[in-house]
């Protein structure tokens, strides 16, 4: 009998572990579907900002430059310099919020920002330069 009890308390165990990853899998398809309403392509400039702080801030370009922000289906994609296809990639969650990093030999490139209807606003930086990012969707 106890032999029964415990094929059978296995079972439950097995059934609610199949259950929990059927949850997540549907949530995160959720997850993306919602952050999906997001997908399209912003446009608009990445201007310098100023952050006389940084020893070598005259190293950086000033601009303002014309780039644009790729949204698709929860993933952002952001080249910030077509110079040398610098190129950060990331995600947006369910609020519209863009977080985005690439790894670079001076140091690293980090994006945030937050996507309301139909604009972006955020900043791009890097060791050296702070950017500050107004996007808007492209029809």
């Amino acid at each position: 009998m106890a032999s029964g009890r415990f094929v059978a308390t296995k079972l439950r165990l097995i059934a609610a572990f199949c259950l929990l990853g059927i949850t997540q899998i549907t949530d995160m398809n959720s997850a993306r579907a919602d952050a999906g309403r997001f997908d399209g392509v912003y446009a608009g400039t990445q201007t310098l900002t100023e952050n006389s702080s940084v020893i070598n801030y005259s190293q950086c370009l000033k601009g303002p430059f014309k780039r644009k922000l790729v949204v698709k289906g929860g993933m952002a994609t952001y080249v910030f310099n077509p110079t040398y296809q610098g190129l950060v990639t990331g995600v947006v969650d369910t609020d519209g919020d863009v977080s985005a990093n690439a790894a670079e030999p001076s140091g690293g490139v980090s994006l945030s920002g937050r996507i309301e209807g139909d604009a972006f606003t955020g900043e791009i930086w890097s060791l050296y330069c702070t950017y500050s990012l107004q996007l808007k969707r492209v029809p």
